[in-house]
């Protein structure tokens, strides 16, 4: 264990300045998220429930799944998705329920090995092509690859752990990784860097390994306070830049068991990604507070732009119901606060959201 410490501990114990002041400032926003959000139950509710949407239709469709997010609300809500395969709905529906497990109990999910195995088999519960080996590590060697228009590998990115290797790499690497967080030996967004991109090298179980990256990605980091990841979703941040997260991963991977072992391209890529998701988080918490600092009419006609986008003071008095004088008093006030800006002039005048 000794040796494996060292290992880990070496890849990221020299920092670079950016990779320092991406942590301060993604750190900033956790602080701010500390406080609570003055958003109802219900907002808060409705707003976990699009992220959940979200997440899984974006976690699927990276690894190859069709389903669009209105379609994975329709299996949430039990309803039949007749023109894709029942492979998508079994994969949609295990990742929407063993995430929200996720939400609901990660302050009482204690990170380690048997729980992995555990999440695994709720991800792929009702895939019927896997249940001989849910929450169990591969039997066989698995790549990871291009694939071609049959869906054969055409060209391979990296070779992964053994089968024979991985129940012990996979103990070593949560017990480290356990460990690490315990004693706060690194900064904890460090050391979820490491042990995704680990994870992802192992590559330990037949199939599921990229969901079920990313349900882990999100345990350990509302398990270290990260709670936006409620309220924005890492997945579809990844999806958006799918060819970047595999490029990021192939360059770290590619060194391990060298003497020159770096995730660096892996954790800046990482940290983008999460740096994005707290200043998405950031537009809820100033949503808050514009509500605060607007009256009540000043603030539906916000919210009417902030809608639709874009809209003339015509349309903004005929959809919300506020006089005209106070919808141009409202316009100037969100003008001060660079809230819009204003497009054209005259009867051709528009208010567009900045």
């Amino acid at each position: 264990m000794v040796e494996i410490r060292q290992k880990f501990d070496r890849r990221i114990r020299t920092l670079e300045p950016h990779i320092v002041a991406s942590l301060a400032a993604i750190d900033e926003v956790k602080g701010q998220f500390k406080a609570g959000l003055r958003m109802t139950p219900k907002a808060i509710t409705s707003l976990k429930k699009s992220v959940l949407v979200t997440s899984a239709g974006a976690s699927t469709r990276i690894e190859g799944a069709k389903l669009n997010d209105e379609e994975v609300e329709k299996v949430m809500r039990g309803l039949s998705v007749s023109r894709f395969s029942d492979r998508d709905s079994q994969e949609v529906q295990g990742y929407l329920e063993t995430l929200q497990n996720v939400f609901d109990n990660y302050d009482i999910l204690p990170f380690r090995e048997s729980l992995i195995l555990s999440l695994h088999k709720e991800l792929l519960k009702y895939s019927t092509k896997d249940e001989l080996h849910l929450g169990r590590y591969k039997k066989k060697e698995n790549t990871v690859g291009v694939l071609g228009p049959n869906s054969s590998i055409v060209r391979i990115m990296f070779e992964t752990t053994k089968a024979y290797l991985t129940p012990i790499e996979m103990r070593e690497l949560a017990e480290w990784t356990a460990a690490a967080l315990q004693e706060n030996r690194f900064h904890p967004l460090l050391i979820i860097a490491n042990f995704i991109v680990e994870f992802l090298k192992i590559h330990p179980f037949e199939d599921g390994n990229g969901r079920l990256s990313r349900v882990l990605t999100n345990l350990l980091m509302l398990r270290a306070g990260y709670t936006f990841v409620h309220y924005v979703s890492h997945e579809q941040l990844v999806e958006k830049r799918k060819d970047e997260y595999y490029i990021a991963l192939r360059k770290s991977q590619e060194t391990f068991g060298t003497n020159k072992e770096t995730i660096a391209p892996w954790l800046n890529f990482f940290l983008s990604v999460i740096k994005e998701q707290a200043k998405k988080a950031v537009a809820y918490l100033e949503e808050e507070k514009l509500e605060d600092i607007l009256s009540p009419k000043q603030y539906k006609v916000w919210m009417y732009i902030s809608n639709i986008g874009e809209a003339s003071p015509g349309d903004i008095a005929d959809a919300t119901r506020v006089v005209m004088p106070t919808v141009r008093q409202a316009l100037n006030r969100l003008l001060k606060l660079d809230k819009i800006k204003r497009i054209g002039q005259g009867p051709g005048t528009r208010y567009v959201k900045l």
